[in-house]
Formats: C-alpha cells, structure tokens, sequence
C-alpha cells in the first residue's frame, strides 16, 4: 500500500540555510576535499522539504563559504552566529514569499520567489504534490 503525504507536518519557515561541518583533525587536503563533499548534502539536509526539492530540482544546489550572516538569518531561533567557524549557504538565495494550510481541504500551499529563475508555488495533498512556476 503507498504511502501518504502529510501537508500539516512539513516544516516550513522563512530562515535561510546555513551548515558547519564537523570539525575534527585532518590534513589541510583532506580537510578540502571533505568539505565540498558534504556542504551541498549538508545544506539540503538543513532547509525545508520543499525548498530542498526545488533546488534539486532546478540544479541549484552550488553551496560557497559565508563569512556573515545571510539575510533573514535569527540568532534568536538560529543561534549566535560564530565567525570561528566554517559556514556555508546556497550560493543562489531563495525566499519564502508565502504558506498557508487549508484544514478543510487538507492541503499546504507554499510559495517561494527564486529571483531570475521564477516564482514557484507548490501544493502539497495527502497524495499529490504539485509544483508549478507563477
């Protein structure tokens, strides 16, 4: 029997993604190469689901190392920001515009402005996800 889609458990908020690899002893080269293997996979492990498909989607996974806090960043919800260590974000940013759940229809709908590449708008059914560019 399939499963089902949840639109009332997805996690959804404005905060951007940022991720700090582990840190442990290693060379400057294995250090290097640890890190661009794992901050794109970091990077969609820490954002929303729908963002995450959205970026994978559109081949829009490129992650570079931040220095700053991007924009939208909480240290309230997020933590103090720590300039000591590694950081790293989305290369292109994206902005949650709008979410919205309707209990009667049972469906999630969620809107995120992706600057040149578009406006996109999913809606999120107990067995239907549908995506689509605005």
């Amino acid at each position: 029997m399939p499963s089902v889609i949840d639109p009332e458990t997805i996690h959804i908020d404005e905060f951007p993604g940022v991720w700090a690899p582990v840190q442990w002893e290693q060379t400057e080269e294995e250090r290097a190469s640890e890190l661009e293997a794992q901050a794109s996979a970091g990077l969609l492990a820490n954002v929303d689901i729908p963002e995450a498909i959205l970026r994978l989607l559109l081949n829009e996974t490129a992650a570079e190392l931040v220095f700053a806090p991007p924009e939208g960043y909480d240290p309230e919800e997020q933590g103090e920001w720590d300039e000591t260590i590694l950081t790293f974000a989305f290369r292109r940013p994206i902005r949650l515009e709008h979410t919205d759940y309707d209990l009667f229809l049972g469906r999630r709908i969620v809107e995120y402005n992706f600057h040149e590449l578009g406006h996109w708008r999913f809606q999120i059914e107990a067995e239907k996800v549908v995506i689509e560019r605005i």
